[in-house]
């Protein structure tokens, strides 16, 4: 799964990306990569207006607002079930 955190360098960026780090180590996923993009293009090209945006493999799950790590590791949970599990 790849995480995408898409902010404009601020600090509710800051915060999402520390959350979502959270939540995955509480969670346990281990083939998970976050990669951070500070770059507004790339936000308008993945839909997202509102700062910060997070994305699940390509979908946006969450764009204006911190999600707390409890959402966050539910969506994980989600997506994981729609992958077929940890092997996906």
């Amino acid at each position: 799964m790849i995480i995408e955190v898409l902010g404009i360098g601020d600090g509710r960026s800051d915060q999402l990306e520390a959350v979502v780090r959270d939540a995955l180590g509480r969670s346990g996923q281990a083939q998970v990569t976050v990669l951070r993009f500070d770059d507004p293009a790339r936000m308008v090209a993945r839909g997202v207006r509102r700062v910060p945006g997070l994305v699940f493999d390509g979908k946006v799950v969450c764009r204006g607002r911190v999600p707390a790590a409890e959402e966050i590791k539910g969506w994980l949970a989600a997506a994981e079930e729609k992958d077929g599990g940890p092997t996906g």
